[in-house]
């Protein structure tokens, strides 16, 4: 008799363990799943802020590509471009020796300048679209555009688009 209420005893313990590891594992998976969840989140979250500090990082680049600046009496003027060097880069545009040029510096993306006023043409400097793309990243930046000939400022926005 005795030897029996020890196996249920014994057997009741038993039990309460396993319970109480079955809830700790349960809770263990729980705690798992949104400690993942988290991480996963964070992660596409510093993937995208990488992605527009890139998008940043081209729009800058082209800010200063001495190729398109407006000068007077050798000094660079800030956010300015001349007209003519635009015309003669967007003709250059889909050579392959001019894409692979700047190829390291732009990468995978677009730079388009807009005359807005007066209004005016649209001017492709550069273009690289990858192959198959989920998103881009577009910036606008106000600019303005010299006409050397005419004398005269235009008002226009530079469109970085940035694939990823």
């Amino acid at each position: 008799m005795k030897l029996a209420m020890q196996s249920r005893k014994s057997q009741l313990k038993m039990g309460e363990t396993v319970a109480i590891l079955f809830i700790f594992f349960i809770l263990l998976t729980i705690g798992a799943v949104f400690y993942f969840n988290i991480k996963r989140a964070s992660v596409t979250r510093e993937g995208s802020e990488q992605f527009e500090l890139k998008a940043v990082e081209i729009t800058q680049s082209i800010s200063f590509l001495p190729e398109a600046q407006c000068t007077e009496s050798n000094v660079v003027k800030a956010s300015c471009f001349d007209l003519y060097k635009l015309i003669a880069l967007a003709s250059l545009k889909n050579d392959p020796k001019i894409v692979r040029t700047y190829e390291r510096e732009f990468g995978q993306s677009a730079l388009t300048i807009r005359q807005v006023y007066p209004p005016g043409a649209n001017y492709t400097i550069y273009e690289n679209p990858p192959p198959q793309f989920n998103d881009a990243s577009t910036t606008n930046i106000p600019i303005s555009l010299y006409n050397a000939t005419a004398d005269r400022y235009y008002f226009g926005v530079l469109e970085v688009k940035v694939y990823r």
